[in-house]
């Protein structure tokens, strides 16, 4: 499944996502949406959106750094963020191990997580695992080199 490349002015990210460019909880972000300090949208299924040019005013006008959130315009996201994205029953990976713990790779703690805590029985069948696992070795292989 692959995602079509989105203008900037387009790009939007989850509030976890923001979370890790601030350097504060999910929790502190939505805080910031409930106050009306940083401007979200809501999905279809209740999440919020921030997006890229309201995220960088944001930071400027509070002195934060963006120099992650410029070299970083495509983040990949958790494997719960991108599961999870759209769903209408509100957080169904609230309670997964992987989410609880802020693995970004959850395929390596894949092995040690009991069958019934995993979304599949073998991480070929996970469209995440995917996409992102080989993107991941090959960034580990050029750190490595």
């Amino acid at each position: 499944m692959a995602l079509k490349a989105r203008p900037e002015r387009y790009k939007a990210f989850s509030t976890g996502q923001v979370a890790r460019f601030c350097f504060v909880t999910p929790e502190t972000i939505l805080n910031w949406i409930r106050a009306n300090q940083l401007k979200a949208q809501r999905t279809a299924g209740g999440q919020y959106r921030i997006r890229l040019e309201d995220l960088r005013t944001f930071m400027l006008e509070r002195g934060m750094e963006t120099a992650l959130l410029d070299e970083e315009k495509d983040v990949r996201p958790y494997c719960w963020e991108f599961h999870c994205q759209g769903s209408l029953q509100g957080e169904p990976c609230e309670s997964c191990l992987i989410h609880r713990s802020g693995a970004l790779n959850c395929w390596q703690l894949h092995g040690l997580l009991p069958l019934t805590a995993r979304r599949f029985r073998d991480c070929q069948e996970c469209d995440y695992y995917q996409r992102f696992a080989q993107e991941h070795a090959l960034a580990s292989d050029d750190e490595e080199g």
